[in-house]
């Protein structure tokens, strides 16, 4: 599940970058609104069967789940700024939101892979505020990318262009949000 990564990454990025603010009050606000919020959101549209699957499987029923995570995550990040949070924090977070939006613009004509991008996201967040050891990590994309083509959820066209569009997009604005923040 993307949520997994981003859980995994913003707990990293709250407790080994340096915090304006309280590190757990940055861990528990980027967890809850980068990967509890939207998971709940998913397990309630679930539950009203607004979608067939947690893995929203039918293309036709991801608009919805995607705005409203855009809006999940661009209310994260208002929060993250506003209290201080360091800038790889914030940054994580408003990739996630615009990530997002241009994936459910994706949506719209072609089912590509959220897993793929989910996983390619956050490490190419995490690689560029840790630098090269996060590298091996990337491995991980590849066996996101194989299983999701295994299950016939996507084909190697999707989940590749889900995890290229995920570094590419996620490089892009950390690095502007790394030069706006004068951090750079």
């Amino acid at each position: 599940m993307p949520t997994t990564f981003a859980l995994v990454a913003f707990m990293l990025l709250a407790f080994l970058t340096r915090q304006g603010a309280n590190n757990m009050s940055v861990a528990v606000v980027s967890v809850f609104f980068g990967a509890a919020l939207p998971f709940a959101y998913l397990l309630l549209l679930l539950r009203r069967e607004k979608v067939t699957h947690i893995d929203v499987p039918l293309r036709q029923q991801r608009t919805v789940p995607y705005l409203i995570s855009v809006v999940i995550y661009m209310a994260g990040f208002a929060v993250l700024y506003l209290m201080g949070a360091s800038v790889t924090v914030y940054a994580l977070m408003f990739c996630y939101a615009t990530n997002t939006f241009v994936i459910s613009l994706v949506n719209t004509q072609w089912k590509i892979s959220a897993h793929a991008m989910g996983a390619a996201g956050p490490l190419t967040a995490l690689a560029l505020t840790f630098g090269w050891q996060i590298l091996p990590f990337f491995v991980v994309v590849a066996v996101v990318a194989w299983a999701r083509v295994e299950l016939r959820a996507h084909t190697r066209a999707q989940v590749t262009a889900g995890a290229l569009l995920g570094v590419a997009l996620t490089a892009v604005q950390v690095e502007a949000l790394y030069r706006i923040a004068g951090t750079r």
